[in-house]
């Protein structure tokens, strides 16, 4: 079976105790071992002590008052006479109860830790005790009983314990309702994460300090929850744009399609007369080359929106290439007046095809919005590592509102559709995605009459 893991709240209860827990052990076991050892040495000090007070008293003291000066204080003293073989007890303190008494050989004696060289302090049982000789062959015996000592260490660690344990329980609940109030702001993270799940998007933790962890927790899910709106937006408004994109392709393609439609049933059920049958046949012929271009542009909008539009650059003269395109313009529209203004040997690394297709584009807008006997003028200079082309008419020019618009793919600003307004509203955004794919940007600029539109490129070494 698995088990559930613990709330956060009790993982780090637990680990307070825990810790806690450890922290006490270490400290009792140091405190009790420090003590015994302390209780013990004082022990033994007190026997070596009285030891040598024995040795210094007046020799003329009977055995009894020998013995009264050094007993007490848990000190008991024997006195023995050696007389031949034996020793006879001249007087001594009673025996410890339950305790032997050390007057005799010690089973297995052991010298303690830290007595003195020429007196050992010598253990049996529970009972410490000295021994030496004094004047007159008499054997002083000091002994201690160090029950008490073991007792008051015991005591002491029933002590710790108990003490210890309601130690932890006060620490468990003063840890549980910390870390509840410490943990309060992931609570209500948790909350917010909810509300904005069930649809409530504009809410944010808005932690006033960013300096703690909590804080820089709080801001970064904040700043998480407006990345997601954003991306949330960006995706919203490219699946808009796509679904535009789509519907306007589709109305686009469509007039080209309904004329071929016509023009094909016309063929099959009406009996023309070849002159008729021709003007048939040139019509579906147009309407098929302006659904081949609407096509073309699409492919090449496609392209230009995934950076995978192919270029075969060359080094080339761009006052030439639009030399080159204003002539084919003037065949175009012989009622306008097109003047080139370009300043020589101006090169740019580019595509002629693509570099050719952003100056079509313009010129033909141009052309569009150019009432008759206007004037298109195209310009080409070099500022800085820039060549700037520039293509103005004396047109009705773009309106402030719209020239954002007429960037966008099928953006125009005449909202009407109509053909005689323009094209599909694709011209200007391929222009600009050519410009762009040759490291340099299509804009429009502010002319006091008509319209100015200027591409910058790079120019070639």
């Amino acid at each position: 079976m698995r088990l559930r893991p613990l709330s956060l709240r009790g993982r780090v209860t637990w680990a307070v105790l825990a810790l806690l827990t450890v922290i006490l052990v270490v400290l009792f076991t140091a405190v009790d071992l420090v003590l015994s050892a302390r209780l013990h040495a004082d022990a033994r000090t007190r026997l070596t002590d009285r030891l040598a007070l024995a040795e210094q008293l007046d020799p003329r003291l009977s055995a009894q008052q020998l013995v009264d000066r050094l007993r007490g204080d848990g000190v008991t003293a024997r006195l023995c006479v050696r007389d031949g073989g034996g020793c006879v007890a001249a007087a001594s303190d009673p025996p410890p109860p339950g305790r032997r008494n050390p007057a005799g050989p010690p089973a297995r004696p052991q010298r303690a830790a830290g007595a003195r060289a020429e007196v050992p302090v010598e253990t049996a049982g529970s009972v410490i005790f000295v021994r030496t000789e004094l004047r007159g062959n008499q054997l002083l015996t000091l002994s201690l009983d160090t029950t008490q000592i073991t007792d008051a260490v015991r005591r002491l660690i029933v002590l710790e314990v108990v003490g210890g344990l309601a130690a932890l329980l006060l620490a468990g609940l003063a840890s549980a309702r910390v870390s509840r109030a410490a943990l309060r702001p992931l609570e209500d993270m948790t909350a917010l994460a909810g509300q904005i799940a069930a649809g409530d998007r504009g809410r944010r933790l808005g932690h006033p300090r960013t300096d703690s962890e909590l804080g820089r927790t709080a801001a970064a899910f904040d700043s998480m929850l407006d990345e997601l709106e954003a991306a949330l937006a960006t995706a919203n408004a490219a699946e808009a744009g796509m679904r535009a994109f789509l519907a306007d392709a589709s109305h686009e393609l469509r007039t080209p399609m309904a004329g071929l439609q016509a023009n094909a049933e016309l063929l099959l059920r009406e009996d023309l007369d070849r002159p008729e049958r021709e003007r048939v046949t040139v019509a579906m012929i147009r309407e098929t080359r302006r659904a081949a271009r609407l096509v073309d542009d699409l492919l090449t909008t496609a392209r230009l929106g995934q950076g995978g539009l192919p270029l075969s650059t060359e080094r080339l003269d761009l006052a030439r290439l639009a030399e080159a395109e204003v002539a084919r313009a003037r065949t175009l529209a012989p009622a306008l007046t097109f003047t080139v203004a370009a300043e020589p040997a101006l090169f740019v690394r580019g595509d002629p095809l693509r570099l050719g297709q952003i100056l079509t584009n313009l010129l033909d807008n141009a052309r569009n919005a150019t009432p008759a006997g206007g004037t298109v003028t195209v310009s080409v200079r070099r500022v800085g590592e820039q060549v700037l082309l520039e293509v103005a008419d004396t047109g009705p020019g773009v309106p402030a509102a719209d020239r954002a618009l007429i960037f966008e793919r099928f953006g125009r600003g005449d909202a009407s559709r109509s053909r005689n307004t323009g094209g599909a509203g694709l011209g200007l955004p391929i222009a600009r995605g050519l410009a762009v794919a040759h490291g340099g940007d299509l804009g429009y600029v502010d002319s006091p009459a008509g319209a100015r539109f200027q591409v910058r490129l790079p120019a070639a070494t």
